[in-house]
């Protein structure tokens, strides 16, 4: 039966580095489930996890024997992941590889251009297509070689969702993979592939309980991807799905807390409650922490899901200035921005507020105007980053277009590196960095805030700290 190993690329980026971010590549266990359900052999090896050079990575990988590896890729991680690949085709000259996420997924001929020991992209979501490819590829001894090669597009040229070369070396597109509909049909990430708890959140020693209860995003906003990779329409797992993992988690792994990552936790009211009253009704004490759009929240839905450990809010804010806004196509204004953060503050939920630089067109007035705003809201944490314009996103589409992209490669794309030409609207990259440091160092180093939040500053000194060399390098 076809072995299949998938791999989390080390990733180098002085944004992960900075905050100490070891967190489970969800993405790869969810397609491992998946594939165990199935029956497959699978296994998981977290790179990033251990800090592997590539070619460690591939030494690990042989060890296995596997018949295709998997690697995932960010636009971050891209150069890794591929150098991962090249050390895995000299390693294992048969293997099949094949790489997935969000930045392949919207670039796939490139990426294929760029590596030619890749032999795959998964486009969209990973789990059904990964299975197809398992299932075409049993019994498959040998990719490289002419037959081998012609044996294996032909086992291949019928699975949707995937980008390949043919045999004269032209990029192949299959029919696109509709997206899964019933997000209960996949089991819950085969957590049990990896070493589950040295994966912690923050500085703190707490493992990350991170559960995806949702794909799909209605909205539209230009700088993101969501809408595009996962669909615009909302699919969410029933409530009981969502609390069962829950309760493996509390009584698996002697969780104390959990994170819903996905954008629209609170999209469903209805759903919400749902999910918290199912909590209750399990007895299960816990605290839990989600993420909500400021417009889709209100104080009567927070005090009912407080209920059952609702304990902390994440708010994509993203600027001060209403015009921003609008130019990014939020759809919010800031006075529903206020109304959250109030609401959450009413009824003493932690909150945390994402607010972004850089914006195509945004002033340094507006600039400035987001950083007073974010000490209006007083989010218990302020997370600053400069405008990243992923592959993918409308908004790098518009400044590809117009030439506004700066060639930097793709290890930049990290937050904190300008990516965009500013000089065209009359300002150095340099100088939204300095504002980057500005807020961070305005927000934090304020004496009310230091007395209020003496247990976070450790965190926040260093992330300032790396800023600051980073702005200097």
């Amino acid at each position: 039966m076809t072995r299949i190993l998938l791999i989390n690329p080390p990733d180098k980026a002085e944004s992960s580095t900075a905050l100490r971010l070891k967190l489970p590549p969800l993405g790869l266990l969810y397609i491992a489930a998946y594939l165990e359900k199935h029956g497959f052999p699978v296994e998981v090896l977290d790179a990033n996890l251990y800090d592997y050079t590539c070619e460690r990575t591939a030494f690990e990988a042989s060890k296995k024997s596997p018949d295709i590896v998997g690697v995932t890729a960010t636009t971050v991680t891209l150069k890794s992941a591929l150098n991962v690949i090249k050390a895995v085709r000299r390693a294992m000259p048969g293997v099949v590889t094949m790489i997935g996420g969000p930045h392949v997924t919207y670039m796939p001929s490139e990426t294929l251009a760029e590596c030619p020991e890749l032999d795959i992209v998964v486009i969209g979501e990973g789990e059904e297509t990964a299975l197809e490819l398992a299932r075409s590829l049993e019994g498959l001894s040998h990719v490289t070689g002419r037959g081998g090669l012609r044996e294996f597009i032909g086992r291949i040229s019928n699975v949707r969702g995937i980008a390949y070369r043919d045999g004269s070396g032209l990029v192949r597109y299959a029919p696109p993979r509709p997206l899964i509909q019933d997000l209960d049909s996949i089991p819950f990430p085969a957590r049990h592939l990896v070493p589950f708890e040295k994966y912690v959140v923050w500085d703190r020693r707490e493992s990350a309980g991170m559960i995806m209860t949702s794909r799909g995003c209605p909205f539209a906003c230009n700088y993101c991807i969501s809408s595009r990779m996962a669909g615009t329409k909302f699919r969410g797992r029933s409530a009981k799905n969502v609390v069962d993992e829950v309760q493996l988690l509390h009584e698996r792994y002697g969780l104390k807390g959990v994170e819903f990552i996905d954008d629209l936790f609170m999209m469903s009211h209805k759903r919400a409650k749902e999910i918290a009253s199912e909590i209750k009704a399990r007895g299960l004490d816990i605290l839990w922490s989600a993420s909500s759009r400021v417009n889709t929240i209100n104080e009567e839905l927070i005090r009912e899901l407080k209920k059952s450990g609702l304990s902390s809010l994440y708010f994509g804010v993203e600027s001060g200035s209403q015009r921003v806004l609008d130019l990014m196509n939020k759809r919010i204004t800031l006075e529903q921005v206020r109304d959250a953060f109030k609401a959450a503050r009413n009824n003493k939920i932690f909150t945390i507020g994402s607010f972004m630089f850089g914006y195509p067109g945004e002033t340094l007035d507006e600039m400035n105007q987001t950083i007073k705003f974010s000490k209006e809201l007083k989010p218990d944490i302020a997370q600053f980053t400069i405008l990243t314009p992923y592959p993918g996103t409308p908004l790098y589409d518009e400044l590809k277009s117009s030439g506004l992209i700066k060639s930097n490669g793709w290890d930049a794309y990290t937050f904190t590196e300008p990516i965009i030409d500013y000089e065209a609207f009359g300002f150095s990259g340099e100088k939204v960095k300095r504002m980057l440091i500005k807020a961070y160092m305005s927000f934090y180093l304020r004496p009310s805030y230091i007395l209020a939040h003496l247990d976070t500053l450790p965190v926040v000194a260093r992330v300032i700290k790396n800023l600051i060399k980073a702005s200097v390098a």
